[in-house]
């Protein structure tokens, strides 16, 4: 004999499954909202201070300053310029590149990071005016204060080897 609708022992156990999982469902999504970590790009611009060694030909020592302007925690945009003294006279170079934090919420003392881009060198009495792409890794190391040091090595028209000094405008960087 078959029954009409549906029997009320298939109803209770709707009722009692549907009593378990929402709530579950509630706590997973709640918790997933609590672990979510947002944190915004606090800075517009990060300047920056350098002290470079190009090798190749010709070596030189250069001085510099730079500007980085963050699109998100993990990518930014920048610029820098250096001068200096080579073996064939006085050295000069200009930067653009784009870097790539492989640390973006500072979980390491020292954040890594990686980049790109494309430098001009000039050396004089030298080869004259050079562009080259530009390759690099670095570490920005804890701040002291509000600013922030660092190590990078690249290669661009030779290897380069530099120390930094970004100045964060926070009393820390991690």
């Amino acid at each position: 004999m078959a029954r009409k609708g549906i029997p009320k022992v298939m109803i209770r156990r709707a009722v009692l499954m549907a009593a378990l999982v929402v709530p579950a469902f509630a706590v997973t999504a709640h918790d997933a909202q609590a672990q979510t970590q947002q944190v915004a790009v606090a800075v517009s611009y990060v300047p920056s201070l350098r002290l470079d060694v190009l090798g190749g030909k010709p070596t030189a020592l250069q001085a510099g300053a730079g500007i980085a302007f963050p699109f998100s925690n993990y990518f930014s945009i920048g610029a820098a310029v250096g001068a200096g003294i080579s073996s064939t006279g006085f050295s000069g170079r200009a930067d653009g590149f784009g870097q790539f934090s492989l640390d973006p919420y500072h979980q390491s003392e020292w954040e890594p990071y990686v980049g790109g881009g494309v430098t001009v060198r000039g050396d004089g009495g030298g080869p004259g005016t050079r562009t080259y792409l530009l390759a690099f890794i670095g570490a920005n190391g804890p701040s002291t204060g509000t600013i922030a040091p660092g190590v990078e090595l690249g290669f661009g028209g030779g290897v380069r080897l530099g120390v930094t000094m970004r100045f964060t405008g926070s009393p820390k960087h991690r």
